[in-house]
């Protein structure tokens, strides 16, 4: 399963570089995501000044948590700048799949242990980013929230909150 999201990510982030830049300055920007479980990489691929597709490569429960996951996320996104045009503020949503290896709760309190299982869902995101004026370098904070529905229906804990450093290609 690892194998199959890296080769889904770096298929994702091939095609977003390969596409040409449109009208209005379209850009890439290509980065890493750090949470307070884990971290990843992301790549944002501007359509028209406003609207953005960000993918993201995601490793959670690498410093505690419960248990560790390797997701792959596409979000939509819409991006407002503010009277300074540097900063912008974005909101949006996709879904992520990948596997989760998590211990379960019974109702007593008992801990059972699952191996890797499949997860899919979807997710939220919402955030400030600064783009440098000199240096084509962007630094965001977001809030990303996700629900699992499938193998169970249940809210994922990993990479909730997160903040990323960007190197735009023009």
């Amino acid at each position: 399963m690892k194998k199959l999201l890296l080769v889904l990510s770096g298929l994702l982030l091939s095609i977003g570089l390969s596409q040409p830049a449109t009208a209005q300055g379209s850009r890439t920007g290509l980065g890493l995501r750090l949470t307070p479980d884990g971290g990843g990489f992301t790549g944002k691929f501007f359509v028209d000044r406003n609207l953005a597709i960000e993918a993201q490569l995601n490793a959670g429960g690498v410093f505690g948590g419960e248990g560790e996951s390797l997701t792959a996320v596409g979000l939509l996104e819409y991006h407002i700048p503010l009277p300074d045009p540097s900063w912008r503020i974005f909101f949006g949503g996709g879904a992520h799949m990948g596997t989760w290896d998590h211990d379960h709760r019974h109702r007593d309190g008992r801990r059972e242990h699952d191996d890797n299982e499949f997860i899919f869902g979807i997710d939220g995101i919402g955030g400030v980013e600064y783009v440098f004026k000199r240096v084509p370098i962007g630094l965001s904070a977001d809030f990303k929230p996700a629900i699992n529905f499938v193998s169970d229906v249940d809210f994922f804990p990993h990479n909730m909150f997160g903040v990323s450093a960007r190197f735009y290609i023009r």
